[in-house]
């Protein structure tokens, strides 16, 4: 989630044509695709949140909810870390900033899975001296594979079964048309690479299940050159109101749909408990995530979940988000979506006090666990 105008309208959900379909993945996007390095079953993971800090409750609580995941089963993390932090000098890499947090997700017992967007849903994330560079540039795609040389080999050696390069691009596809065809030739180049490096890991981008309705033919281009299939869902509409349970599960069928035979899974699941100004309550959040839980029981293609997030934002960091918005953003949405930020997450900031999506969200961990 970054901080660009366009992403916070589709957050709340939270044509172009190609010269060459690939309807006939190649042998070692067939292996990645069955998942083979994350164990069997179904796995559910979360973040914590943006907060640099939090009270002292918040912050025991934040620690106290963490370890009951882990011992309830939590069996998956989710690493976000971008390429301008890996590579802060061309060709001069900090390798350690991605081995430290990997073997912190290994030494819980988790599988990580890598977010390293080198398109975010508010534009480029790259390097100073790849700005401005067309994603169809051979440029691009040349540097992310010097990256992946020691990315990939490292994320497979603490247990990472799956790697996505672009979040959300598909939010600005209806303004930017030729966008799809530059991250098209993107992935194709990443992901013929990353396969030779290891066959079995997963190559991805996540994309915004609210830009089905009009980027659809785009986003099903992108999705052929995947290895799984993998999305951001939240349970409501741009407008902030809570989707009802039937259309929460409309919204999971369609991507469904959309994924045909390829596995699935969520990078973001989410939904705002807002009360007084956005209609919602904390049993409307814990419906959408029984909703969501439910039809990933009995769906085998969806194999992974992230929610996101644990803790709500704080009013500092909603401060700090606010001035980042473009001139002429209506008063009315800032107010809306600050209020979707304040109750995000499933435990209090104040306080830390757990919401009913939590309890929701362990008995869904242990249930997978033990099935």
């Amino acid at each position: 989630m970054r901080k660009h105008y366009f992403l916070l309208l589709w957050a709340l959900v939270l044509g172009f044509s190609c010269e060459e379909e690939n309807s006939n993945p190649s042998p070692t996007s067939e292996i990645a695709g069955e998942l083979p390095l994350l164990k069997e079953g179904k796995h559910l993971g979360m973040i914590v949140g943006f907060n640099p800090s939090h009270p002292p409750a918040t912050s025991d609580s934040i620690e106290a909810r963490w370890q009951e995941a882990i011992q309830a089963g939590m069996s998956v993390g989710r690493l976000q870390i971008d390429w301008p932090e890996l590579e802060p000098e061309a060709g001069e890499y900090d390798k350690n900033a991605l081995q430290n947090a990997l073997e912190d997700q290994e030494d819980q017992g988790l599988q990580p899975f890598l977010l390293i967007s080198a398109y975010d849903s508010d534009g480029p994330v790259v390097p100073d001296y790849l700005e401005g560079v067309s994603f169809d540039d051979p440029q691009i795609s040349t540097r992310f594979a010097l990256l992946m040389d020691w990315v990939i080999p490292m994320l497979a050696e603490h247990g990472g079964w799956a790697v996505t390069i672009s979040n959300e691009p598909d939010n600005f596809f209806t303004e930017e048309p030729d966008l799809a065809n530059e991250i098209l030739a993107f992935l194709k180049a990443s992901r013929t690479h990353i396969h030779q490096l290891n066959d079995k890991m997963a190559v991805t981008i996540t994309l915004n299940a609210g830009n089905l309705r009009q980027s659809r033919e785009a986003m099903q281009q992108l999705q052929q050159e995947t290895d799984v299939t993998a999305f951001n869902i939240y349970g409501a509409g741009l407008s902030g109101d809570p989707y009802t349970q039937q259309e929460i599960q409309d919204e999971i069928d369609d991507v469904l749909a959309f994924a045909g035979n390829q596995n699935v899974i969520f990078q973001e699941v989410g939904m705002h408990s807002d009360q007084p100004l956005l209609e919602s309550s904390e049993e409307i959040q814990r419906t959408f995530f029984t909703t969501f839980f439910q039809a990933m029981e009995n769906e085998p293609r969806m194999k992974a979940a992230y929610v996101f997030q644990l803790v709500d934002w704080s009013p500092e960091t909603i401060e700090v988000f606010n001035t980042l918005y473009e001139p002429g953003v209506p008063q009315s949405f800032i107010d809306r979506y600050s209020a979707v930020l304040a109750s995000l997450g499933l435990i209090h900031y104040e306080t830390g006090q757990r919401k009913a999506a939590w309890d929701e969200f362990i008995r869904w961990v242990e249930r997978f666990k033990s099935t």
